[in-house]
């Protein structure tokens, strides 16, 4: 696990100081080396987290003749088995890193095709010496995370945004489609970002630049293309059990390839539950693996802690509940908007901040639950009535009512947002999710449902919080029920073995029932914030001064309506204080990344305070 980072402007020299840059943007997710190739028009930068090959496993590696080389962020989970293949078939190795099977994989090619016989989460950055191709690839489900940008004479990319906004040809400015998207829904999918000219490669995609500056981009996987060649799942309850147990036993095993010790995010719910119960039926060098949950003594908001210790209890699991008072979780906030880069604004992400700062001090990989709800129907929203169904269809066609609701949709949050901008904002809001919807369209309506939130909502918003709340403190996120055979799997189940009326999940609880019987699982819950109560505890004028120093939120926000909203605001309406919260964020972010250069902010700073200094 690391960050990765280049330029490839064909012809053209490339200063050191802009690697030394690249370098430097993401040291927090290299905290354990750096490393360098470089020559005439290209350079690959890799800063390293060991976690597989303590010694020997720097990067960039190179193939044998050393005609192919390649930086990669995350981890090849088959790489023992891959590795005993290639070299029956003459392969040879210099490391024992498991990247560097990708290398070997490759041969001499530059088509991404070869990137299907790899099991795991991955980034990486191929250059073809001989060729003078350079390939880029993100894995199937997006887990790790790859942008780029084009410079002059070629492009530049990196694991991170912050990276790249000191080489763009031009000051960084906003791209308002993704923010009106934020503003809406919390974050920004679709392949432009929020800063304007950085762009995503997608899940499953690629990005080649040849010789000449021309440049190919396309998918080597697509979710839609493997759901229709996977069979529906025709069995019964019990083969499905137990076609899952095998499953999740391969998934996890190779999860627990490190050579470093590996623990657990522990909530406590099925996610969670279900990855602690793998971890007791393993063998450990340690006497008890370590899992961490958070805990609100003496606070209304939910506390995970209790049955989390439950579960740690009957899983042999040594736990350490990490105590915060809920409102001191938001002097952390304009560190995790840094961290995040991407203009996400899932507040769950101070939590987890806070639980990989106390896991990286003793662990660099850790186990978490993302993917399980997306995977296994898990969201009340896919349960929705049939009239409920109806009513959101006529609301907002082209969708099947799936994803219509926006922060700004009402007309008391509306005002807030000048009537001129409007367009420019929420116009388009709306298509990521409607592009999925359409692609879907062959798949019943839970399915449909599942797999929209997958190429959207999970990995623009959950995945980006997962990834950099734990890289910024040098830890290493493994996600297991977003292998992609897992992922298939769950999708082609029938309605009735993911959802039994308003129950989700109906498969994992009932293996839960046979593998962890002493512990009762109750409703879903997730990370509970108490955004409302801070933002109401806020002093009016103080937030109206924050909010209006941006130079963004002068342009699109209407000065006189927020003012008027704010005079109420300890007492004001859950749907308005969201609204609120959202351009608290986006201030935040803009100062760091438009107004400023990505430069690192202090980690606990009032964030109105901060806003006004």
């Amino acid at each position: 696990m690391c960050g990765i980072a280049g330029i490839y402007t064909p012809g053209r020299d490339i200063e050191g100081s802009l690697c030394s840059q690249l370098a430097k943007a993401l040291s927090h997710r290299g905290p354990d080396g750096q490393g360098l190739f470089s020559e005439h028009g290209i350079a690959l930068i890799h800063t390293r987290l060991s976690i597989i090959d303590l010694e020997n496993g720097q990067q960039p590696l190179y193939s044998s003749d050393h005609r192919q080389v390649l930086v990669a962020n995350g981890e090849i989970y088959n790489h023992v088995e891959l590795r005993q293949t290639l070299a029956e078939r003459g392969g040879e190795f210099s490391t024992k890193s498991d990247c560097e099977v990708i290398v070997s994989l490759a041969g001499n090619t530059t088509d991404a095709g070869f990137a299907n016989q790899l099991e795991g989460m991955f980034a990486f950055a191929l250059f073809n010496r001989d060729k003078g191709e350079l390939l880029l690839v993100r894995d199937r489900l997006g887990i790790k995370p790859l942008y780029y940008c084009e410079v002059s004479g070629g492009i530049a990319f990196a694991s991170e945004i912050k990276a790249l906004i000191g080489v763009l040809p031009e000051r960084p400015r906003p791209n308002l489609e993704a923010v009106g998207r934020f503003l809406q829904i919390n974050f920004a999918s679709g392949e432009n970002t929020a800063v304007q000219g950085i762009r995503r490669i997608p899940p499953g995609g690629f990005l080649k630049v040849s010789p000449d500056g021309c440049i190919e981009s396309g998918l080597w996987w697509s979710l839609e293309e493997a759901l229709q060649e996977q069979p529906a799942f025709e069995g019964d309850e019990v083969a499905a059990l137990t076609k899952f147990d095998q499953l999740m036993k391969d998934v996890l095993q190779k999860h627990l390839r490190s050579d470093v010790p590996v623990g657990l995010f522990l909530s406590g719910g099925i996610d969670s539950s279900i990855l602690a119960t793998e971890l007791s039926r393993c063998r450990f060098d340690e006497e008890f693996p370590k899992a961490w949950s958070l805990a609100f003594p003496g606070s209304s908001v939910h506390d995970e802690s209790e049955s989390a210790g439950a579960v740690a209890g009957a899983c042999s699991l040594e736990l350490e509940c990490v105590k915060s008072e809920p409102i001191e979780l938001f002097d952390h906030l304009v560190y995790a908007v840094w961290a995040s880069d991407e203009l996400m604004g899932d507040f769950a992400s101070l939590p987890t901040l806070m639980l990989a700062d106390r896991a990286a001090q003793s662990h660099k990989v850790v186990l978490s639950g993302e993917g399980g709800d997306e995977v296994f129907a898990g969201y009340g929203r896919y349960r929705m009535t049939p009239l409920q169904q109806w009513m959101a269809r006529l609301r907002a066609p082209g969708s099947g009512g799936f994803r219509t609701k926006g922060r700004f949709n009402r007309p008391q949050s509306l005002c807030l947002i000048q009537s001129s901008q409007r367009s420019n904002l929420f116009e388009h809001w709306r298509t990521p999710f409607v592009n999925s919807w359409k692609r879907f369209a062959s798949f019943d309506r839970l399915t449909r449902m599942q797999a929209t939130d997958i190429t959207t909502w999970l990995v623009d918003d959950l995945l980006v919080k997962a990834d950099r709340m734990m890289m910024v403190k040098g830890v290493e996120g493994r996600v297991p029920f977003l292998d992609h055979r897992l992922v298939l799997f769950g999708l082609s189940l029938p309605v009735a073995l993911k959802h039994r009326g308003r129950l989700g999940k109906y498969l994992l609880r009932k293996w839960l029932k046979t593998h962890l019987p002493e512990v009762t699982q109750g409703r879903k819950k997730g990370f509970s914030v108490p955004v409302v109560d801070w933002v109401r505890s806020l002093d009016p004028l103080r937030l109206e001064q924050a909010l209006m120093r941006s130079p963004l939120l002068v342009d699109i926000v209407a000065h006189k309506e927020l003012r008027s909203l704010l005079v109420a605001l300890p007492k004001l309406d859950k749907k308005l204080v969201e609204p609120i919260a959202a351009l608290l964020q986006l201030a935040i972010w803009h100062r760091l990344f438009i107004e400023g250069s990505g430069e690192k902010p202090p980690e606990k700073v009032d964030p109105l305070e901060w806003l006004l200094s």
